[in-house]
């Protein structure tokens, strides 16, 4: 089951990375990912996913518990070897953009996507895992809606 976000209580206070970057803190990454109407989720450097919202459920078909802690290569299959959030949290840049996948749903529905991912790095600059977000490519496959007269 997905962790329950914290709200913070201290909205003024402002912390620094050491590297001129700020953030406040009562924006917090769980309450982002939570929120976000595409699918997100966060995975280790071995691809085991972390934390997944509601939308990746929705889309893949599958329980937050069924999701969580599963390997990534268990849903999404990039159409092109290497192209993998696993690869992008290793690689120099750490970012995907548009990357098309087939992940495949509980029902086996194979369901084509694209991922837009990035490296997580530690405040010292070291990759410790990639963030992705999915989006269903069958939305741009409907036509647009006819305008009335």
């Amino acid at each position: 089951m997905a962790r329950r976000p914290e709200v913070v209580t201290q909205p003024d206070v402002v912390k620094g990375d050491g590297r001129g970057a700020k953030w406040r803190g009562s924006l917090d990454a769980d309450i982002i990912i939570a929120n976000a109407p595409d699918p997100v989720f966060v995975s280790d450097l071995e691809g085991k996913i972390l934390q997944a919202n509601d939308a990746v459920s929705q889309l893949l078909g599958f329980r937050q518990d069924e999701v969580l802690e599963q390997s990534l290569s268990r849903f999404i299959s990039p159409r092109k070897r290497g192209n993998s959030p696993r690869r992008c949290a290793r690689c120099r840049a750490g970012v995907m953009r548009n990357v098309v996948l087939n992940p495949r749903s509980a029902s086996g529905e194979v369901i084509p996507a694209s991922l837009n991912a990035s490296a997580l790095r530690d405040p010292n600059g070291k990759a410790i895992g990639a963030i992705g977000i999915l989006r269903d490519m069958r939305e741009l496959d409907k036509p647009a809606p006819t305008p009335r007269a």
